[in-house]
């Protein structure tokens, strides 16, 4: 029997380039696939498309109830704690266009890791090639991954264990999912695996919650130019957040190490930086990173 995936969509006013992304998902091969979906509150044809989806697939297409507005990472985390058990399970963008082999390479790269993700192919709106996202240059691991995530939710394939460990404790309101997922699995003794291959193409367009990027250092450029604070907010959510969960006494020693990044001296964060192993995934990036620390505390 091919392994079963549960594929989650949270989806707001996606009508534009639903269909293309469900047709994707219905030509996935080698794994027998289910979607869970729940809409945002979409005010576009969202819901008519995969309606008709649903109509064209029974018994493979269920909605989440509930179409208050969340937020994409609540949503996709509702919808996380919400799907049927099953061995392993995958985000998807309402935007993307899935390769035909995407999940199936996403299990088979799990026989040694909890969670797996990869590059990005990106395209333009029309889906002509414009470049890959950046490899990182340093191994994803938590104390990486506390301080940049390089992990894309529309690219993750995890395992029931690796589930467990995300929903395992509360996800800092307005947080991302993907970077919860990455620091639950890897804080809690899991692997991370990054695949270097492609397996979607990723649209960029203005509504692009995130953005892929050709590089590390542009993409450190852009959020680092927008102030210390773009750092520190979220990882001081993350750190307030991140205890709950059953994390190894590796990754609770990473958390007391970057408890340093609040003290009054510029030298005593950065050391504090440097002993807690967080780190930008490009060399770039880590000289911004260190400038902001030395610059400004977190509080």
């Amino acid at each position: 029997m091919p392994p079963r995936v549960q594929v989650l969509l949270a989806c707001y006013n996606g009508a534009a380039h639903l269909d293309e992304q469900l047709e994707s998902l219905a030509a996935q091969r080698g794994v027998d696939w289910a979607l869970l979906w729940r809409d945002d509150g979409s005010t576009d044809a969202t819901i008519a498309r995969l309606d008709a989806f649903a109509g064209r697939h029974p018994g493979r297409v269920a909605r989440l109830a509930g179409g208050e507005r969340l937020g994409a990472g609540a949503s996709f985390m509702r919808l996380l704690a919400a799907a049927p058990e099953a061995p392993f399970f995958a985000f998807m963008d309402q935007d993307d266009v899935w390769l035909p082999g995407k999940l199936a390479r996403g299990v088979a790269r799990l026989a040694d890791a909890e969670l797996t993700c990869s590059r990005l192919q990106l395209v333009t709106p029309g889906l002509r090639p414009i470049g890959l996202s950046a490899l990182p240059s340093r191994p994803p691991v938590f104390a990486t991954l506390l301080a940049h995530n390089v992990a894309a939710g529309c690219t993750m394939v995890m395992t029931a264990r690796a589930r467990r460990w995300a929903l395992s404790a509360a996800m800092p309101e307005g947080g991302l999912h993907d970077w919860w997922c990455a620091l639950a699995v890897t804080g809690c003794g899991g692997r991370l695996d990054f695949d270097p291959e492609a397996n979607l193409l990723y649209r960029q367009h203005a509504g692009n919650l995130v953005g892929g990027g050709t590089t590390l250092a542009g993409r450190a450029r852009r959020m680092l130019g927008r102030g210390a604070a773009s750092f520190y907010q979220p990882l001081a959510s993350l750190m307030a957040a991140l205890p709950a969960l059953p994390l190894t006494e590796g990754a609770r020693a990473v958390l007391r190490e970057a408890e340093g990044l609040r003290a009054a001296s510029p030298l005593r964060r950065l050391a504090a930086l440097r002993r807690s192993g967080m780190a930008h995934h490009a060399p770039a990036g880590q000289v911004l990173l260190s400038l902001w620390v030395a610059l400004a505390r977190l509080r």
